[in-house]
């Protein structure tokens, strides 16, 4: 009976340090889906339909970066003359 209780409680002891141990350890980022499109597009050819529409919507998400920043610039009035005239222009 000694035996099964020490080892009942060696168990335990290994179950607490395992969840211990599990707890600690850094998180490791899981990529996104469109990390994970972007790798497997950067592996097709240039030309191939898929990548060509891929390649529009990730220069149209930059596009549109660069335009809330120099929106948000226009609005905190640190604007300067060059963000003013592309305004005007556009």
């Amino acid at each position: 009976m000694e035996k099964k209780v020490v080892l009942g409680a060696a168990a335990g002891c290994a179950a607490v340090a395992a969840v211990i141990a599990a707890k600690n350890r850094p998180a490791i980022p899981k990529p996104t889906m469109w990390d994970k499109m972007r790798e497997g597009m950067e592996e097709m050819p240039e030309d191939f339909p898929p990548r060509v529409m891929f390649d529009n919507v990730e220069a149209a998400r930059n596009n549109t970066e660069k335009i809330l920043e120099r929106l948000e610039r226009l609005e905190s009035k640190e604007s300067t003359e060059d963000d003013i005239e592309l305004i005007h222009t556009s």
